[in-house]
């Protein structure tokens, strides 16, 4: 199991040209990296940022999935051809960057809908899984907890009739939604997780790992007897920091906890 940092940690605070040499400054070789903004899933700008990669593992490519990743479930013909352009794009960045997997966001639930036909949404994603399959690229849903995959049911039902989707669990977005992340874990094949993501709590308020209660060495436990070998990424908002000094120490805390089992 590799223990990384998700580019989503310096949102705000370092271009995403900077990130790499960041990544290597902590020693962090492993990483998922964000693009934020329509100029960035630009081939050109994809491209440019591929050359300053390096040795740094990019297990996986996530936008910022609002902009048009609920717009792929459209039943507006038009709509989804628009949204498809810039998947497309996302997709290449993946080819491009070297990773394996696109975190995938999907649709938002923004009334609190809990019926979901299963069936329909699966055969979309099937579609979906084509066009990134074309760039070598598979498609992880990620448990957002204000989308249709806030749930630990949504997950098992749809994994069921989806079976080349794969599963992206992060920590904060499962306590959001009221639930375990172990709960998700519980519900998905081994085999079908490809990201990790965490971060820390104190007080009802969200913090770096190893500044919280969050006990990780039961979590590394946890992944271990699962036999899940997916990297576990340090992925904090940017107000959780007031330095990188404070992220690297972070970063060191989960890999010495995960090498103290």
């Amino acid at each position: 199991m590799k223990i990384g940092i998700s580019t989503s940690t310096f949102f705000n605070t370092v271009a995403s040209e900077g990130v790499f040499d960041l990544l290597r400054n902590m020693r962090a070789d492993t990483s998922e990296v964000c693009l934020n903004t329509f100029s960035e899933y630009e081939k050109t700008f994809v491209d440019k940022l591929a050359q300053y990669r390096g040795a740094v593992d990019v297990s996986a490519v996530s936008p910022l999935s609002t902009q048009f990743e609920p717009q792929l479930f459209s039943p507006n013909i038009r709509v989804r051809a628009d949204a498809e352009l810039l998947f497309k794009k996302v997709c290449y960045a993946c080819f491009a960057l070297g990773a394996k997997y696109y975190t995938f966001r999907g649709q938002a639930n923004l009334s609190g809908k809990k019926d979901f036909d299963y069936t329909r949404t699966a055969q979309r994603y099937a579609q979906l899984a084509d066009i990134a399959a074309g760039y070598g690229v598979s498609l992880s849903l990620k448990n957002m907890s204000w989308s249709h995959a806030a749930t630990p049911t949504y997950f098992k039902q749809l994994f069921e009739v989806c079976p080349r989707l794969f599963a992206t669990f992060d920590l904060y977005h499962a306590e959001s939604a009221g639930y375990d992340i172990r709960e998700f874990l519980d519900v998905v094949p081994p085999q079908r997780v490809s990201l990790i993501e965490v971060a820390d709590c104190l007080k009802d308020k969200w913090c770096l790992p190893g500044r919280g209660k969050y006990r990780f060495d039961k979590l590394f436990y946890d992944l271990e007897r699962r036999k899940i070998i997916a990297p576990v990424l340090l992925a904090v908002r940017s107000d959780s920091y007031t330095d990188f000094i404070q992220v690297r120490d972070a970063f060191e805390y989960l890999v010495a906890t995960y090498k103290g089992q």
